[in-house]
């Protein structure tokens, strides 16, 4: 996925407790701007692309993370996380064969 959107012409930073440490050999790992945490790699993002069950996920203060996001804008790829409190945050939530919740 990180390939996918650097091709696209996108900034991508993330949290990933999983990825090679050592970035010298691993494309598109070179690219992209790890972090130690979620709340910070989601500091000023555009958007945010949950593809794990983690549960630091299902643990994050998704509304500060909202706060801090430029905007807050979720793609939801595990349909991890319950939309409601989501919404409430300010997030519009996107998923897999739900609909998009939006905030008004």
């Amino acid at each position: 996925m990180a390939a996918r959107l650097l091709a696209e012409g996108a900034t991508v930073t993330c949290w990933d407790p999983m990825a090679p440490r050592t970035t010298a050999d691993h494309a598109p790992w070179t690219s992209v701007t790890r972090h130690p945490d979620p709340l910070t790699a989601l500091t000023d993002a555009d958007a945010a692309i949950l593809v794990t069950e983690w549960p630091e996920l299902t643990e994050l203060d998704w509304p500060t993370a909202a706060r801090t996001m430029r905007t807050p804008l979720l793609l939801d790829g595990r349909n991890l996380l319950d939309p409601t409190p989501l919404l409430a945050a300010g997030f519009t939530h996107m998923s897999v064969g739900r609909p998009t919740h939006r905030p008004t």
